[in-house]
């Protein structure tokens, strides 16, 4: 027991520093688009120029492809740190604007933003796979998970908040803060990661690897499809819950906010519960987790249309109790059963195929709510919620129970994992 002790502990320590570091990133970046969401409309007067601001931020995840294949191209633990050191400096253009003819510069600000998260988030999936043992990805994603719920629960209003207070430099300072902060944690892990492999092919090749790759893995094919069918119809909820607050509860839009904040609550309890389910789960069905999740999306939707303030409540409370493990199950899967040198193209895949989806929905919803009553449509996500979680609970009896994972584990982790230390995978059940 005493050779697998000095593994355990810098590992426990370095998962600390990876999840504060990108906890606090994620953190910045919400009170940050939010908040220069804001501004431009107080420097426009346009509730349109408001809207592309948070299209300036999102855009850049179209081009996930060319992330991905850039993330497996460099140690990701080298190009993270970099990648937010630069962005600290990147959301400074933010104080050179002073009136609506600068608008510009606040969307090129959300623009590199944008670009940035999306490429932390492909090479942070495929740094994790090198920080800690393949079997204990799923708890380390849920533990991830609920500390930025937790985060994003209060991210709006304090953004919100020191806008008014202090202004919005005082937010773009704020975001270069935290990620200053995340660059120094990130620097501060230790990992053993493998040498990025060379380019084998055409470009387009390899632009297509992470999604060929999950089209000929079936475990992957089906929890690619599963989640894209669930996001297709949960998509809908942007703009059908304005009107659960309208015509449904005859409250004004601002109770939104606190639906919001009600799934919210709910999510970090998810992710809580969702570090226990993948315990029971066992490794090699890590898809039954985005089985769980999607079912509770769809009762929660279910729960929606009836009518009642409390019930209303409890309705966007279960479906935050479902998205974390929907999420969490979904990238899991994509992370044990990926090799390493594509681990960023995969990830990437998976969140462009989980986008797009919803993407289309928010665009489908918000034509058809003004002539649509919002109960139908709310019956059209249940529906595609339930047939996706249900095709995928049939499609993972054919997945073997203890699936082997596509990943070496790491040095570190492989101490830790020796059978005299058969409990040390709980100590990342808790960030305390």
């Amino acid at each position: 027991m005493s050779d697998a002790a000095p593994a355990r502990t810098p590992r426990k320590r370095d998962v600390r520093l990876w999840i504060t570091g990108t906890s606090v990133s994620l953190f910045g970046d919400a009170a940050l688009w939010i908040a220069l969401g804001v501004w431009v409309h107080d420097l426009t007067g346009s509730n349109g120029a408001a809207g592309l601001a948070f299209a300036a931020y999102v855009v850049p995840r179209l081009g996930a492809p060319f992330l991905g294949l850039i993330v497996d191209r460099f140690r990701r633990r080298s190009l993270i740190a970099l990648l937010n050191f630069v962005l600290s400096g990147w959301v400074c253009l933010a104080f050179l604007v002073h009136d609506q003819h600068q608008v510009w510069l606040l969307y090129l600000v959300l623009f590199g933003v944008g670009l940035g998260v999306g490429m932390h988030n492909a090479a942070g999936s495929a740094l994790l796979t090198s920080l800690v043992h393949p079997d204990e990805l799923g708890r380390t994603n849920a533990l991830l998970r609920t500390v930025q719920e937790g985060g994003m629960l209060v991210s709006p209003a304090v953004g919100s908040a020191l806008y008014v207070a202090a202004g919005p430099r005082a937010v773009a300072g704020l975001e270069a803060v935290t990620f200053l902060v995340c660059c120094l944690c990130v620097l501060a892990v230790r990992v053993d990661e493998p040498k990025p492999e060379p380019p084998s092919g055409t470009i387009a090749r390899e632009l297509a690897a992470g999604v060929m790759h999950l089209v000929r893995t079936p475990r992957l094919r089906a929890v690619s499809v599963a989640m894209g069918g669930g996001l297709l119809g949960f998509g809908f909820i942007e703009t059908v819950i304005y009107a659960v607050a309208d015509q449904g509860l005859h409250r004004p839009a601002a109770f939104v906010g606190a639906l919001t904040v009600g799934k919210g609550v709910g999510s970090v309890i998810g992710g809580i519960i969702g570090m226990r389910v993948l315990k029971r789960l066992g490794n090699g069905r890590e898809s039954m987790l985005t089985v769980y999740g999607l079912s509770l999306m769809a009762a929660g939707c279910a729960i929606l249309m009836l009518p009642g303030v409390v019930l209303a409540m409890v309705g966007v409370f279960v479906i935050g109790l479902g998205i974390p493990g929907a999420v969490v199950g979904l990238y899991t899967s994509m992370q044990r059963y990926s090799p390493a040198h594509l681990q960023g193209r995969v990830a990437s895949a998976a969140s462009m195929l989980a986008t797009t989806p919803q993407v289309l929905a928010v665009a489908t919803s918000a034509a058809l709510i003004a002539t649509v009553d919002y109960r139908v449509l709310l019956g059209v996500q249940v529906v595609l919620i339930a047939l996706s979680a249900g095709y995928l609970a049939v499609r993972a009896r054919s997945f073997p129970d203890t699936g082997e994972s596509a990943l070496a584990p790491t040095a570190p982790a492989q101490a830790a994992s020796a059978p005299s230390t058969s409990t040390s995978t709980t100590e990342l059940e808790s960030p305390s």
